[in-house]
């Protein structure tokens, strides 16, 4: 009997950890550009990579919570995911 992992999952988990990967994947992006800027600005970085890492330990942290708590974590990060659509002054 096959059955994977994420089908054993309750789906508040699933979707929770869904929307994190999605805005650790964003992070991810910010950071390369952020690197390969010209004029890269060292402290929009450093606060990039700080903020990506707490967002690596929230990971960690998401399958202690209960399910109203990754429901509203969910919202949080898709907030942050929306925020991260509109422009920012990222050196290019």
């Amino acid at each position: 009997m096959d059955v994977t992992y994420e089908e054993e999952l309750p789906a508040p988990l699933v979707r929770a950890e869904s929307a994190l990967d999605s805005l650790l994947a964003r992070y991810a992006q910010r950071i390369e550009r952020q690197r390969d800027a010209a004029a890269p600005d060292p402290e929009r970085l450093a606060q990039l990579v700080a903020e990506r890492e707490e967002l690596l330990t929230d990971k960690d942290l998401l399958r202690g919570l209960s399910e109203e708590q990754l429901v509203q974590v969910t919202a949080i990060y898709e907030t942050r995911n929306d925020s991260l659509d509109s422009p920012q002054p990222d050196a290019r």
